[in-house]
């Protein structure tokens, strides 16, 4: 179910999130390996854009999981928008569920939904 939390404990949930990631504690699974095979991104871009400037898109309270935008660099100047969907119910790892290129139709924009499937 999806939910919007405040500012403050969105924040904090996203600060929980880059403090496991930036220390090693995360797990990939396998919906996001098989997304980097197909859209040719990789682990250490997943890194960089849960730990660089990303912002809480969704918050899944219930499930304890969020959606992430951040960006990954591919270039001098070029920046990747990816979307990652992070499990954060055990307090010693976060769970990377997916991680995707967002696309239309599904993303207008980045941080923009688009049409539903």
């Amino acid at each position: 179910m999806l939910c919007y939390l405040n500012m403050e404990a969105e924040q904090g949930v996203l600060e929980k999130i880059r403090v496991l990631v930036g220390t090693g504690r995360y797990r990939i699974r396998l919906h996001a390996v098989r997304h980097m095979i197909e859209e040719g991104f990789d682990e250490g871009n997943v890194v960089e854009a849960v730990g660089g400037g990303s912002r809480v898109l969704e918050v899944y309270s219930l499930e304890m999981r969020c959606l992430l935008l951040g960006y990954f660099t591919v270039g001098e100047n070029v920046r990747q928008p990816l979307h990652v969907v992070c499990d954060y119910s055990n307090p010693k790892v976060v769970d990377m569920v997916t991680a995707y290129l967002p696309q239309k139709p599904w993303w207008m924009t980045p941080g923009k939904r688009g049409r539903l499937i």
